[in-house]
């Protein structure tokens, strides 16, 4: 039997959890929920097709012929007046806006552009069907993929949800439906279907558009029963979460957690500010998937049109939320356009470099900070995937390697802090062990943001205290 990915992205914890190997191949591969509130693919029929090589064709962190910019450049390449950035992949227009109907805006992430754009398809007959993330009623999920039809049931899929789902049911309702569907996920879960289209030829018909999320990473179902704890309230109790609950009269980055809790037939909320949680920074990378240590897509490359967070000084004070819009496609530019023009939308077209400082912390983290995590995987003896970055040991810093380093110990800490944790209430037991490494995180981009003698003498400190004062070589 030819290796599959099984044998080559679990065993090496590259597995994001996407569910499309097992959507491919319903027969051999079923979707589980591992410890920590990760999805993993697990065997558990048989085939005489040749599914285990196939399996690593659909995987978005294989080595495939074909990547990110591959895709895109046969997608959106050929197009007037398309240009090409590292950070964004190919865009026809930039854009920050959003919805004008102030309802919308509020049940939405930031501006309402998504939900806008799956309606008006819907509307117009573009798509039958959308596939996108909603509430679910199954037992110890609080979301999974959904198949919408109607333009009123959307309202049931708005505001990120930071939170692992799998499509591998859903994939399998998408063939059988025989209409047009647009597609909305993150970067990898799209990167995965344009490489499943490539084995599938039902599913590459059926999907016809996608609109994708920029992406910092991904969180175990830990996250949200962390911030829930935070709350007062414990995994059994939890109903629903709302992620990004908007708050009048602050900023749009100082949002809310809420947690809709139930005990016996009576429900009540409770919410906290994000900014009073305990290391709630997304720097500190606290339950983050360990496949994305390996990403470098960001805006959704292969996307026909991506949405984000507009992260920008003159956006972010507005609470009601703004979006930054990447347009790779004409249709979509389109309706855009349109939406503008009959006052649904309000946009303003914005220069490329604006995007990218909109993400440019991310950005930093999946190149710069990429290669050097490449070059301690290849030095730990740890297969990778090819990436559009190569393994570079010399990257930035002192200060910013030492970051990456603490970033992957305070990942792996969280996780197995909070299974402690989990076996008594509170958040006692999580915060005593990640202490430490939140610690020493905080003192180093101190480091980074003051006068060099005084970060190079703390470096010294660092390396006394760590390696018993040997320096790194080449220093």
């Amino acid at each position: 039997m030819a290796e599959s990915v099984l044998d080559r992205i679990v065993v090496n914890k590259l597995c994001v959890g996407c569910g499309v190997c097992a959507g491919v191949f319903p027969e051999v591969l079923r979707m589980y929920t591992d410890k920590y509130g990760t999805y993993l693919p697990e065997l558990f029929g048989e085939s005489d097709e040749d599914w285990g090589k196939l399996s690593l064709k659909v995987c978005p962190f294989s080595n495939n012929q074909v990547n990110e910019d591959g895709f895109a450049a046969e997608m959106f390449g050929h197009q007037e007046g398309i240009e090409y950035r590292l950070e964004t992949g190919y865009y026809l227009k930039c854009f920050a806006g959003h919805v004008t109907d102030m309802e919308n805006r509020l049940m939405s992430t930031s501006g309402g552009i998504i939900t806008w754009l799956a309606g008006e398809m819907l509307s117009m007959g573009m798509v039958d069907a959308v596939a996108c993330v909603g509430q679910s009623d199954k037992r110890g999920s609080l979301f999974e993929y959904q198949l919408i039809t109607e333009i009123a049931n959307l309202c049931r899929c708005t505001k990120a949800k930071y939170y692992p789902v799998e499509v591998s049911e859903i994939i399998g309702k998408i063939k059988k439906l025989d209409k047009r569907v647009l597609f909305i996920g993150l970067p990898c879960f799209l990167k995965a279907l344009k490489l499943a289209g490539e084995v599938d030829s039902v599913l590459k018909s059926r999907i016809t558009y996608t609109i994708g999320l920029f992406c910092g990473h991904l969180k175990t179902k830990q996250y949200s029963s962390y911030l829930s704890r935070c709350c007062g309230v414990n995994d059994e109790k939890i109903k629903t979460v709302d992620f990004r609950k908007k708050v009048a009269d602050k900023p749009a980055n100082q949002y809310a957690f809420e947690v809709i809790a139930k005990n016996d037939a009576n429900e009540y909320h409770r919410q906290i500010m994000m900014r009073d949680v305990w290391a709630s920074g997304w720097g500190y990378n606290l339950f983050m998937l360990d496949a994305c240590e390996c990403c470098d897509d960001v805006m959704s490359e292969t996307a026909h049109i991506s949405v984000g967070d507009a992260w920008l000084g003159e956006y972010v004070k507005d609470y009601r939320g703004t979006s930054i819009i990447v347009c790779r496609h004409k249709e979509m530019l389109d309706l855009l356009e349109t939406g503008v023009g009959k006052g649904a939308l309000s946009l303003k077209e914005i220069p490329v470099e604006k995007v990218i400082k909109s993400q440019v912390g991310c950005i930093r983290q999946r190149r710069e900070g990429l290669q050097y995590r490449l070059y301690i995987s290849a030095k730990n003896g740890q297969w990778r995937p090819h990436k559009r970055v190569t393994a570079k040991r010399k990257v930035g810093t002192l200060c910013y390697r030492m970051l990456q380093l603490l970033r992957m110990k305070s990942k792996a800490v969280s996780k197995e802090a909070f299974l402690e944790q989990q076996l008594t209430d509170g958040i006692g037991v999580f915060v005593k062990k990640l202490w430490p490494w939140i610690t020493m995180i905080n003192i180093v981009n101190f480091m980074r943001h003051v006068p060099y003698g005084i970060a190079k003498g703390c470096c010294y400190i660092w390396n006394i205290f760590t390696h018993g004062g040997k320096k790194e070589n080449n220093e």
